[in-house]
């Protein structure tokens, strides 16, 4: 007796029986068993009423599923016109034929498709096939001649097969239906196409299905469903790119391809290729955004622009009234990434301000890791980077200028282009000739700007703040520390500059430095609103400004320097104490001075100031 499966019968139901006579095709089935468990449609043979010749189309095709799913050619079905169900003399010729040609089989058969006649039984050489019947014959060798006879079929399920059966699906099968699956759960106006196409030198079974504006090209290895297949989607009028699926042996095998791809997949159309965290909705259509934010490819009918701008305006639901909308308009330029600037960057773009130029040559260290904002994955990166990433994660709009270099390094006109396109300037770096170059550069271009510096361990720190011809530049700010250091004692480190200005990192704890940097961050968003403006935080700085008070230092420690003099018998004093002290321009000050005295920043190389110069104005350890 032989077997032929379920799914090889509702196969040649739809592609024989439910078609005029003739047609015909292949069968085959695992090697050296009694099984037929698949059939291939011939679309070329050459038929009429009442004949039908197999096309070499078909020839190749039964080669080539041999070779790749490991199986064996039984012989050709074909149908018969009315209640013809026995082969005729031209039939049995043809099977003869099939099995001189075929000597690696012990038997060729050739089953026929006909009419069920009223009332007519079913003998145990035929199976029902819809309002047909299906009748098996075989070939078989005898002797020195061939033999024509019936052949007794049983039909079966595939989960009846032994394990050897079910190792040999039919995948040509499993991708038409699982494909019928992909273009209902899409909604795709047009049934997948499958096909054979060439790749490598090799054969591989192919899918095609359109979708709105978007062709998925699928390419099946004979492993599938157990591996995915390959992806190939290409955009209307835009290049093809291969798409790699996420595949879980933990799906149930009939679901794997369409939940794959609604990992990648979003709507219904029109589609278009968008970046987004894992899971959420699009938010840019810019790959290099995108590869700074970590963000990964899909495609998507929403408008990721509209998506980021609603992430935007969510910045500003809880500080209604403190803050306007149109800080997200300004750009901040922060030179130094480290405790300091990544706090204040991060804190910034959380309270909306729309663009940030990053400056810093440094990599993100493992011990960078209990006072920043960087986390384990940022190791190794430039900081620049690692701190885009973490904004675009906040804010997907946010415009970023990553700059991974030495303020040293520029040249006098990069640097002043870089400042002119800033609406604020804050010095977080701990390079005492970079905090001097600053001071040239944002000066002179009337750019107000923020120092931010903490003193040894933590324990104290400073904000100054210059705003061209209203304050003292920095240098003239920080003489005025010095002179409180000589009458009531020091405050910085005398750690070494060596030959790159550098002060060794502090211990300090990061609470400390962050309880300095917040008040920076309020300062930065009350200069960054404009006059316009009618919310809270517009004109906090002014009464200080007015007064002559352009800068503050914090302790965060009692008894802290000079505080004790200051606070003598004031009630309720302890730590987190903070007075505003008053500077005065020096006459003859190279920035802030008389005009005459003032000089040109584009004139003076950037590397050409001096460490043991700068150390005599600036003693002041950065952390």
């Amino acid at each position: 007796m032989y077997l032929i499966s379920e799914n090889a019968l509702r196969q040649i139901h739809q592609h024989i029986a439910l078609d005029p006579p003739e047609r015909g095709g292949a069968l085959l089935g695992p090697i050296g068993k009694n099984v037929i468990s698949h059939f291939i449609l011939d679309q070329n043979g050459q038929t009429s009423s009442a004949s039908y010749l197999p096309s070499r189309t078909l020839t190749c095709r039964v080669q080539q599923m041999e070779q790749e799913m490991n199986l064996e050619f039984k012989g050709v079905i074909h149908s018969h016109p009315g209640g013809l169900d026995r082969p005729s003399g031209p039939d049995e010729e043809a099977m003869r034929e099939g099995l001189q040609i075929n000597p690696h089989i012990p038997c060729f058969v050739a089953p026929i498709v006909t009419l069920l006649a009223p009332r007519q039984a079913l003998r145990s050489h035929e199976l029902p096939l819809g309002e047909g019947k299906i009748s098996f014959y075989a070939a078989y060798r005898q002797g020195n001649g061939i033999r024509v006879e019936t052949l007794p079929m049983k039909s079966i399920e595939e989960s009846e097969f032994t394990p050897m059966h079910q190792e040999l699906p039919s995948v040509t099968h499993l991708i038409e239906t699982d494909l019928g699956r992909v273009q209902q759960a899409f909604g795709s106006y047009k049934p997948p196409m499958i096909f054979v196409t060439e790749m490598e030198g090799q054969n591989i079974q192919a899918g095609c299905l359109n979708l709105k504006g978007l062709e998925l090209l699928f390419l099946f290895s004979n492993t599938y469903p157990t591996t995915p297949p390959i992806l190939l989607a290409t955009l209307t009028d835009k290049d093809t790119e291969q798409v790699e699926l996420p595949w879980s042996l933990q799906t149930p095998a009939e679901e794997r391809l369409v939940v794959a791809l609604k990992s990648v997949i979003t709507g219904s159309g029109y589609y278009q290729k968008v970046y987004r965290p894992l899971g959420k909705p699009g938010l840019t259509k810019d790959e290099k955004i995108a590869a700074i934010a970590g963000w990964s490819g899909c495609y998507s009918e929403t408008d990721p622009q509209r998506e980021a701008k609603q992430v935007q305006q969510s910045l500003f639901a809880r500080s209604t009234g403190l803050l306007s909308e149109q800080i997200s308009q300004k750009r901040v330029l922060v030179a130094g990434t480290g405790s300091v600037g990544s706090y204040l960057a991060e804190q910034l773009v959380r309270s909306g301000v729309g663009g940030l130029t990053l400056i810093d040559p440094e990599t993100v260290e493992t011990a960078n890791l209990c006072r920043t904002t960087y986390e384990i994955i940022d190791i190794g990166q430039p900081k620049v980077k690692a701190l885009g990433r973490r904004l675009l994660n906040i804010n997907p709009l946010v415009q970023l200028k990553l700059e991974e270099k030495s303020l040293l390094d520029y040249q006098p006109s990069e640097f002043d282009k870089l400042v002119q396109e800033a609406d604020l300037i804050v010095a977080t770096t701990d390079d005492v000739a970079a905090q001097r170059i600053i001071n040239r550069f944002a000066y002179f271009r009337k750019k107000p700007a923020l120092f931010v510096g903490l003193y040894q361990g933590a324990e104290g720190g400073e904000v100054i703040i210059t705003m061209p011809d209203k304050t003292p530049c920095y240098v003239c700010a920080t003489a005025n520390r010095h002179q409180f250091e000589v009458q009531v004692g020091k405050v910085s480190n005398d750690g070494d500059y060596g030959s790159n200005g550098r002060v060794m990192g502090e211990v300090a704890l990061g609470t400390d430095i962050h309880h300095v940097t917040s008040v920076a961050v309020k300062m930065a968003l009350s200069l960054l609103l404009p006059e316009t403006a009618r919310v809270k935080l517009k004109g906090f700085l002014n009464p200080a400004i007015e007064e002559g008070f352009n800068y503050l230092t914090m302790s965060m420690v009692q008894n802290y320097w000079f505080y004790p003099a200051v606070f003598g018998e004031t009630a309720g004093q302890y730590a987190y104490q903070s007075v505003w002290l008053t500077a005065q321009s020096q006459e003859n000050c190279p920035v802030c001075g008389k005009v005459h005295h003032r000089t040109n920043p584009l004139t003076v190389p950037l590397a050409g100031v001096k460490a043991d110069e700068i150390r005599a104005v600036l003693n002041t350890s950065r952390v």
